[in-house]
């Protein structure tokens, strides 16, 4: 048999068996266990090939050294990987044991809770849909707290209008931690104190039944904390550039849909802020929500685990929120989210620290995030500089022949990537998922290194939310680099189609770089367009209806059917169009909410789009029947080809 096609058998048997998985279900434990652990398995044998048979001698000469300091890296982030594959072995879901404890069967009856939202910045509408969804909820004993560090009459008043308690403190240390601290103190000295104590950032909107569903886990005492997903009723900047928000999964998918849910499964879960319930007791046992860091919610899980208590991880979607509206928002937060996670590194609940109680496992997995965020970027620049080096200089850093690397490196990458999209459901395909992770690279490094040597006194970084934008914005600062780097990657390809390769350099390294280039070159271009930031040009989002209503206009009324719907408007289609002319005052009859007033924006054929001009009493029934959470906008799966045609039609469409 010839040797390049008996290099490629590891991974036809690879192919073979990912054929099967389309009949799996992805929470088959069994299944889920093997496909990691084979995973993994391929992984080690990889690093040992590559240490056995690719590495150079150890010397003085550079580009020795450059060989090893490249094998050490992959080294280091191979650990991040099995510590992921670990982490996806197994999940949990806990709807189940949510139905089965309803609240009212807890010992002392349903647990009172305080339902907290910290704000500093947002804009009123973003504050009024989010109390409103707050104060709407199917649950017997809450109050609903705005913790305002703007200090801000207005907020007062709605408050007082709504229905929820307002506080404000004497300083903004500690930012939202800090914030939150002040009226949990305040809280633990009222004649009924909490059993429990909510968390909704000031953009995340509750579907009624969150408190009723979450609380519900509770029943467990040995759960200090219950965590539920983060989804979000407008798109990412992801979604919005790629041009297809309705069939891309946002950023977070993955994370919230497969690995903390899986982490739950080993008992590691952990807070994300906003959309959580912790038990008052335990949060005064731990001193109050953690300070130390600027990602308050990782550290609060960890210090739980020191005290004998974990989180649990309820996967149904009861929040929805506002993702950010453009790259810099997007990476303000992902930088703040990596400054955090460094910061609890020098803290006594680090996973390197000696003094702690946090178990093992907990601390293992929180090395995985370390790692995800200090190691996956620099492994990440290095697969980019390393073959445009060599097309301009010969740098060779994995001395092998392509038999070797096909038949090791192969059957490792086919089966990761087979393996992760069954799991994740294709929310993780593998050129978005790299694309992504070169966006935050370097903010990613700079707030590593931030959170790692400089000063642990970092301000609170707010993330701005409710922005809109008229025209195509091109971050350049961001689109320069990757554009860069393809162009001098793909120069050093002609220039050496043209010259021949340079002297001593193998044909089979010549092969492995061309691959490796041509990768890399799609990966940047993807990345690239991603950078285009495309118009943002409603306040409101409108979700997709399915409904009917009805229309009165000039005393009749019409049969209609309700389109879409936002707290600003609807666009209503019909059979047969009923008389009406632009700027036509109507009144749109929607159940849940009853008669809205508006008046005629656009008509079409078949087609009209109405303004609503509402009382407050109409306002807040659109809140609630919008965010009642049967409307939503999340994307849980995506098939590779369908992934290629949205990058083809945004490119060349």
């Amino acid at each position: 048999m010839d040797p390049i096609a008996e290099a490629f058998l590891p991974a036809l048997a690879i192919l073979c068996l990912g054929a099967f998985l389309p009949f799996i279900r992805p929470d088959q434990p069994l299944a889920r266990w093997l496909g990691a652990w084979l995973t993994i398995l391929l992984l080690l044998r990889y690093l040992w090939w590559r240490a056995t048979e690719t590495l150079p001698e150890p010397s003085w000469d550079p580009l020795d050294i450059a060989a090893l300091l490249f094998f050490a890296v992959e080294v280091v982030g191979s650990v991040a990987g099995v510590l992921l594959l670990h982490v996806l072995s197994r999940t949990k879901d806990r709807s189940a044991e949510a139905s089965a404890h309803p609240v009212e069967t807890h010992p002392g009856g349903p647990p009172l809770i305080d339902l907290l939202i910290p704000t500093y910045n947002e804009q009123e509408e973003i504050l009024y849909r989010t109390i409103i969804g707050a104060l709407a909820q199917d649950y017997p004993r809450f109050r609903v707290w705005v913790c305002d560090d703007g200090k801000r009459e207005w907020l007062r008043r709605m408050c007082e209008e709504l229905g929820a308690h307002y506080r404000i403190r004497g300083d903004n240390s500690h930012g939202k931690a800090g914030n939150m601290n002040a009226t949990v103190q305040h809280l633990m000295t009222l004649p009924e104190p909490p059993d429990l104590i909510g968390v909704l950032d000031a953009d995340f909107v509750a579907t009624p039944l969150f408190l009723r569903r979450a609380a519900a886990l509770f029943h467990d005492p040995r759960v200090g904390l219950v965590q539920t997903p983060q989804h979000f009723f407008n798109p990412d900047p992801i979604q919005l550039n790629l041009g297809e928000p309705a069939r891309v999964p946002d950023e977070q998918r993955f994370f919230f849909d497969v690995i903390l849910a899986s982490k739950d499964a080993h008992g590691t879960a952990f807070s994300c802020g906003t959309s959580s319930i912790v038990r008052a007791d335990c949060l005064q046992a731990i001193g109050g929500f953690p300070t130390e860091s600027v990602t308050e919610d990782i550290l609060l899980s960890i210090k739980l685990t020191g005290i004998g208590y974990h989180t649990a991880y309820l996967n149904e979607p009861l929040t929805a929120g506002l993702a950010p509206e453009g790259l810099q928002e997007y990476l303000t937060q992902r930088g703040r989210w990596c400054l955090g996670t460094m910061q609890i590194v020098r803290t006594p609940w680090g996973p390197f620290s000696t003094g702690a109680r946090t178990p093992l496992l907990m601390r293992l997995h929180t090395l995985d995030t370390v790692l995800f965020w200090t190691v996956s970027p620099i492994l990440r620049l290095l697969c980019l500089i390393m073959p445009m080096l060599y097309w301009w200089t010969g740098l060779v850093v994995v001395k092998t022949d392509l038999h070797g690397l096909i038949s090791h490196l192969g059957p490792y990458w086919l089966c990761c990537v087979i393996y992760l999209g069954w799991v994740s459901r294709g929310t993780n395909v593998p050129i978005l998922s790299d694309a992504m992770s070169l966006l935050v690279m370097r903010e990613s490094m700079r707030a590593s290194a931030i959170g790692l040597f400089g000063s642990r006194n970092q301000k609170f970084k707010v993330t701005a939310k409710g922005a809109t934008r008229d025209r195509t914005v091109v971050q350049w600062s961001l689109a320069g680099w990757f554009l860069a780097i393809a162009a001098l990657t793909l120069a050093g390809m002609l220039l050496r189609a043209v010259t021949g390769p340079i002297a001593g350099t193998p044909p089979d390294a010549e092969a492995m770089n061309l691959f490796w280039s041509v990768y890399n070159i799609v990966m940047l271009a993807v990345a690239a367009l991603m950078c285009v930031e495309a118009p943002r040009y409603r306040r409101e989002e409108r979700f997709h209806a399915d409904e009917p209503a009805t229309l009165r206009a000039r005393g009749a009324a019409h049969a209609v059917h309700l389109d879409d719907l936002s707290q600003l408007g609807c666009r209503l289609s019909f059979a047969a169009a009923p008389p009406l002319a632009p700027e036509e005052r109507v009144v749109v009859e929607i159940e849940e909410v009853g008669p809205v007033p508006g008046r005629v924006r656009r008509l079409g054929p078949r087609t009209a789009q109405i303004v609503f001009e509402t009382d407050a009493a109409q306002r807040a029934a659109l809140v609630r029947k919008t965010f009642s959470g049967r409307y939503r906008h999340s994307v849980s799966a995506l098939r590779p080809t369908e992934f290629m045609g949205i990058l083809w039609r945004r490119a060349f469409g």
